[in-house]
């Protein structure tokens, strides 16, 4: 069968829709294509085209790339619910550990990754690389973005492995998207399908403005709650967007009253028991947990980095079937999945910024605007931003909703972007002398919108000799290389001035547990650091003199050198904390950070305490290695010293591990010893069930 025949039928299509044809009609199936189209048009069905087409008829390996893991998760899930067993195709999520070669995915016919992931699959040099036959990018205009650099430069590496490899670019509607597809060696396909007419309008006044008619909505006391309740009215969705985690939160709890009375008892009964499970994702739940759980129970939730990860899958799970009426969410949402609404609601495009507040730029709202309308459900999806003057209606129209998105342009001129790509690209061969450096970058997209690289190169030699004297590359006039520190660095992928500062501090030699956290907390990946409130000020820089003997730092020189001092000490109470066993609720009173935010920087501390023992080892700095193993497991689940063998067991965390010393059982030698009832009064009947069945199957 014909790879289009075989993706009709998969998909139980009739026929491709008009941009999906153009697609396959400008060389889909043979050439490299940048395909700009707006949102929910169908672009992940040309990937499947072109990904069955290498697989099958070529023979060669498909890698997909994309922003975040749960975009990734999605797509892989997707195609493997879709292709996988019926076509014996082997597919594989793979976004985790940075610090592997993944040589598992050598077996494989389709990878999805992350950009970062796959950038330090490069980095360790996997031998599978040489065997893509196409790269697809995902969202290929964040090439644009903060997280650019990344995208470019791994784009730029795949190409100088795999000269022949097909490249299928995925872009929203953006202006230069054609530039992109030069940069690639790419043809461009552009198209204006969408299945759901979308429109874009201002509401004010009881109007909502879409340039060329208007459409009432009936004032209720304020304008979202008259949105909401219209919304209602119609038997839909919306997602609602605010710009900050406390605003999201606030307005779910107000959407939540008007929510409830519309539940039909099916509804509530299923919002009922979704709601029990996003309460217990944690041990002991948090009060953010408890708001989650009744919100849910009433048919309206937020969602922002705030979340933690289950709680986060039961939200979009309940949006997706039409259980949550609003969700109300940062602009964390858009990239992330799936999850179109028949309206989408912007309150504000203002967001809080370093220089105060400052509208979003036009493409972040045309990304909010294109999540309006659902396929198979709406017939049109509307998008709305809501004003409070005339004279702002007048100026978000024109801004807006007849704007044009920004240009996407390079990122990679920024010093500490190109400090950690310049070691990579060093450490893996790509660069050697000034020729190889000179051809490598010729091909980035920086060199293709730059008149010249001479800028790039004066600040690639500062950067080599700071590199140099951190000990991480050694050069000569002829030619340079990276150390072998310099490429433990590389693989760890870590930032070259953070490597820097955890090898200055190990070499401290006599570190204690508080200056293992402080040199993570030290750490640019560990960034943003924890904010410290006016009136706590003069108390910490009382405990850090108490502690000073303890930091691998001269404290007396770095507090007037060193801006940030306060705050990374501040961060390293919170790590201090969380080993010392306080309980997660009163590290979000009293730091101020929601559970969502906490896990995730206990994930980085966790890689960040690996990546300190990693170059111990380098170094044969063996002191340091059984401290920071111990930290480690300590940092994973929130314990003292004395649970790790406890919790070493699955079902034990800190909670329970407690109880059980506490109740005297100290060990593994004292779970074995104990008899499974006397374990049911401490732990439950199904975990102690469970640690016995562990300890079985270890005879």
């Amino acid at each position: 069968m014909e790879i289009p025949e075989l993706v009709k039928k998969h998909n139980a299509f009739d026929s491709f829709n008009p941009m999906q044809e153009k697609a396959l009609t400008s060389g889909l199936l043979e050439k490299s294509l940048v395909v700009s189209a707006p949102t929910a048009s169908g672009k992940t069905v040309v990937a499947e085209l072109a990904a069955l087409n290498c697989i099958l008829n070529k023979r060669m390996k498909v890698v997909y790339t994309c922003p975040l893991r749960a975009l990734a998760y999605e797509h892989a899930h997707d195609f493997k619910d879709k292709y996988s067993q019926a076509l014996n195709i082997k597919t594989v999520l793979s976004t985790g550990d940075f610090d592997s070669s993944g040589m598992n995915l050598s077996r494989k016919d389709i990878i999805y990754s992350t950009y970062e992931k796959l950038n330090s699959l490069i980095t360790h040099r996997a031998e599978w690389l040489s065997q893509i036959g196409l790269l697809v990018v995902d969202e290929v205009h964040v090439v644009g973005t903060d997280r650019g650099p990344t995208l470019e430069m791994l784009i730029t590496k795949l190409r100088f492995l795999n000269p022949k490899m097909q490249i299928l670019g995925l872009s929203a509607t953006i202006p230069n998207a054609k530039e992109l597809a030069e940069w690639l060696g790419a043809r461009f396909v552009q198209s204006d399908y969408r299945p759901v007419k979308l429109k874009e309008g201002v509401f004010y006044d009881g109007l909502v403005d879409y340039v060329n008619h208007a459409d009432e909505i009936p004032l209720k006391d304020d304008a979202l709650s008259s949105i909401a309740l219209d919304t209602l009215s119609k038997g839909k969705q919306a997602l609602v967007f605010v710009n900050t985690r406390k605003a999201s939160e606030s307005t779910a709890k107000k959407l939540a009253e008007i929510t409830y009375p519309i539940l039909t008892p099916k509804e509530k009964d299923a919002l009922e028991k979704a709601s029990q499970r996003a309460l217990n994702v944690l041990e002991i739940p948090t009060v953010q947990c408890h708001t989650i759980s009744g919100l849910i129970k009433r048919g309206t939730c937020f969602h922002n980095a705030g979340l933690l990860g289950k709680q986060r899958t039961i939200i979009e799970g309940l949006f997706k079937k039409n259980y949550l009426k609003f969700i109300c969410s940062t602009p964390t949402l858009v990239m992330g999945v799936n999850l179109p609404a028949f309206r989408v609601v912007l309150q504000s495009p203002y967001r809080y910024s370093d220089f105060g507040m400052e509208k979003i730029p036009v493409g972040e709202w045309k990304q909010l605007s294109g999540r309006a309308g659902r396929p198979r459900y709406d017939t049109s999806g509307e998008a709305m931003l809501i004003a409070k003057t005339e004279f702002e209606k007048n100026d978000y129209i024109d801004y807006y909703v007849k704007g044009v998105p920004e240009d996407v342009n390079s990122r990679l001129g920024g010093e500490a972007q190109l400090r950690f790509h310049l070691l990579s690209a060093i450490a893996t061969g790509f660069i050697f002398d000034q020729e190889s450096a000179e051809k490598f970058f010729s091909k980035t997209l920086y060199a293709h919108q730059s008149k010249g690289l001479s800028a790039l190169y004066r600040a690639m030699s500062t950067i080599v000799r700071n590199l140099e004297a951190m000990g991480f590359v050694k050069a000569t006039e002829e030619r340079i290389d990276a150390t072998p520190l310099g490429r433990r660095v590389a693989e760890l992928y870590l930032d070259p001035v953070s490597a820097h500062g955890i090898i200055t501090s190990l070499n401290a030699r006599k570190l204690r547990d508080l200056s293992y956290l402080f040199t993570i907390s030290s750490a640019l990946e560990f960034r943003p650091l924890l904010g410290v409130s006016r009136g706590k000020e003069a108390e910490l820089w009382e405990r850090m003199q108490e502690d000073k003997g303890l930091l691998p730092v001269n404290v007396d020189t770095e507090m007037f050198s060193d801006n940030e001092l306060l705050q990374k000490y501040w961060t390293t109470q919170m790590l201090r904390d969380w080993v010392e066993e306080v309980r997660e609720q009163e590290l979000v009173d009293t730091y101020k950070v929601q559970p969502g935010i906490l896990h995730a920087k206990l994930k980085n501390a966790d890689w960040l305490a690996y990546s300190c023992l990693e170059l111990a080892k380098i170094l044969e700095l063996q002191e340091h290695f059984s401290p920071l193993n111990k930290m480690r497991k300590r940092l994973q689940s929130g314990i003292r010293e004395e649970l790790i063998p406890l919790c070493e067991l699955r079902g034990i965390g800190r909670a329970r591990g407690r109880r059980l010393y506490n109740a005297g059982v100290k060990g593994i030698a004292d779970v074995k010893n104990t008899d499974i009832k006397d374990l049911e009064k401490v732990l439950g009947q199904k975990v102690a069930v469970s640690v016995k069945a562990q300890l079985e199957i270890r005879k």
